[in-house]
């Protein structure tokens, strides 16, 4: 039976390859890319994949944001993420959302192809090199992110909005991505800088950055 499986990354090239080197293969049915992650949640809901591989650093929306949305319409779906550098606590966040694996960028594909095997026999895989990090940040809770990162601080809804201004977009233009009225976008703008102590969009894009929701 062939493994269902969506692509989810921000570049190009990376995205590419990746459903070619899947795409090609027998056991596997590549249903769709995504370059965004408001783009992966609505196909993922569409197409109900087995399993969603994407990059941890999405546009639009955070791969924790992502994963939580796709499991809440698609609670089969195993997710893969692919991480570069992220720090440990992001990892953890990951994981809480549902993530089911999570692997390095710099992987090869018989290991790429293991994760796969095991999300889809609903194990956890986490890559070797990644995974002192991940149980670490799982031990060492509540941590640094407990108390002042963006998963705790912001909602959902504010994070996706703080993401898409720091990404360039105005108030009225993130409005207008997300189909919500400029008031209502406005409204968790200002409720997330008051969180944050931001005093207008340079503040706003330099916590993005560091807190890795967004990279320069």
């Amino acid at each position: 039976m062939r493994t269902k499986l969506i692509v989810m990354a921000r570049h190009q090239l990376l995205r590419e390859g990746l459903a070619a080197l899947l795409g090609s293969r027998s056991d596997i049915e590549l249903l769709a890319e995504a370059a965004d992650g408001q783009e992966g949640v609505r196909m993922t809901a569409r197409l109900m994949p087995q399993v969603v591989l994407m990059e941890m650093q999405m546009p639009g929306l955070h791969g924790v944001d992502a994963a939580q949305r796709i499991l809440a319409t698609s609670s089969d779906s195993q997710i893969i993420c692919l991480a570069a550098e992220e720090p440990s606590w992001m990892l953890r966040r990951a994981l809480e959302a549902g993530v089911r694996g999570i692997l390095g960028k710099n992987c090869g594909l018989e290991e790429l192809l293991r994760a796969i095997t095991a999300v889809t026999n609903r194990q956890l895989y986490l890559s070797p090199l990644l995974a002192d990090a991940a149980i670490a940040a799982c031990i060492d809770r509540p941590g640094r992110a407990a108390a002042t990162g963006v998963f705790v601080l912001l909602t959902s809804k504010e994070r996706e909005i703080v993401q898409l201004l720091a990404e360039g977009l105005s108030t009225k233009e993130a409005a207008l991505h997300l189909g919500l009225s400029y008031k209502t976008v406005a409204a968790h703008r200002e409720h997330a800088s008051a969180k944050l102590g931001a005093r207008g969009i340079a503040d706003i894009t330099r916590y993005a950055i560091r807190e890795g929701l967004v990279v320069p």
